[in-house]
C-alpha cells in the first residue's frame, strides 16, 4: 500500500471516530437528567442547586411539614394533642438571634395547622410533662393495640423543635416533634434550603461574610 492510500485511510478513520464520538455525546447528554442509580434501581433524589433555588422557601418548608405530619402516628399523639412551637436554633451559633429561625418554625407550624394539628401558643404547663393521675404509659399502649380500649385517655402534648446549619450553598434543616411526657420523638425530618437572596436577608451573618472577603488579585499599583 502506497503512502497516499495510507494517508487517505487514516484520515477516513479519524473522521469516522470523531463522528461516532459526537453522536455518542449528542445521544447521552439529553438523557443524563433521567439517569438511574443502578445500585438501588431508582432515580436519583439529589436536585441541582439552580433547580432547588427556583422553588420558594415556603414551599420547601411546607413539603417538610407534610412529611412531619405523615409520620405522626395516631398512637403517638391524638388529634386533640396540643403541639407547642420553639424557634429553630443555629447549631453553629446558639446565640444567633436572626429572624430566620422563627420564620422557619412559623412556616412549619402554619402548615401543620392546615393539616389539623393543634398548634398552641405560649409555653406548656408542668402537667404537660407528667401523666394524669391514675394513668400510666401502659394504658396508651393498650389503647393503641389490637384489643383497643374503651377508656378515654387525656391527650399527650408535644413540642415542635428544629435547628439549622449554615453552609456555602445550602441551609441544612432539622425538625422534630417531641412528646413532652416522656421526651419521645414522634416525628422527624431533615431537608435543605438554598441560600437565596431572601435567605441572606434573614441571616445577616451571610452578608457580613461576603463583605469580609479579601480580593486575591492586586487592586492597585502601589507597593
Amino acid at each position: 500500500m502506497n503512502k497516499t492510500a495510507l494517508s487517505i485511510l487514516t484520515a477516513a478513520s479519524l473522521l469516522f471516530t470523531q463522528g461516532c464520538g459526537n453522536r455518542m455525546w449528542e445521544d447521552t447528554k439529553g438523557t443524563t437528567s433521567d439517569a438511574f442509580n443502578y445500585v438501588t434501581d431508582n432515580q436519583p433524589t439529589a436536585q441541582a442547586y439552580h433547580d432547588t433555588a427556583s422553588v420558594p422557601i415556603i414551599e420547601l418548608n411546607y413539603r417538610a411539614a407534610d412529611i412531619l405530619y405523615a409520620n405522626m402516628a395516631s398512637s403517638e399523639l391524638s388529634p386533640n394533642s396540643a403541639v407547642f412551637i420553639s424557634s429553630f436554633d443555629n447549631r453553629n451559633d446558639p446565640g444567633d438571634k436572626s429572624v430566620f429561625g422563627q420564620t422557619m418554625a412559623d412556616q412549619i407550624a402554619d402548615r401543620l395547622v392546615q393539616r389539623g394539628v393543634r398548634i398552641t401558643a405560649g409555653e406548656p404547663n408542668a402537667t404537660d410533662f407528667t401523666y394524669a393521675s391514675g394513668v400510666t404509659p401502659k394504658d396508651y399502649n393498650h389503647a393503641a393495640g389490637l384489643a383497643g380500649s374503651s377508656r378515654e385517655l387525656p391527650p399527650r402534648t408535644a413540642r415542635l423543635v428544629g435547628s439549622y446549619v449554615v453552609a456555602d450553598q445550602y441551609i441544612y434543616m432539622t425538625a422534630r416533634v417531641i412528646r413532652l411526657v416522656d421526651s419521645t420523638v414522634v416525628s422527624a425530618h431533615n431537608w435543605t434550603l438554598p441560600v437565596t437572596d431572601s435567605v441572606r436577608q434573614m441571616l445577616p451573618q451571610l452578608s457580613e461574610r461576603d463583605r469580609g472577603l479579601t480580593p486575591t488579585v492586586k487592586t492597585s499599583f502601589n507597593d
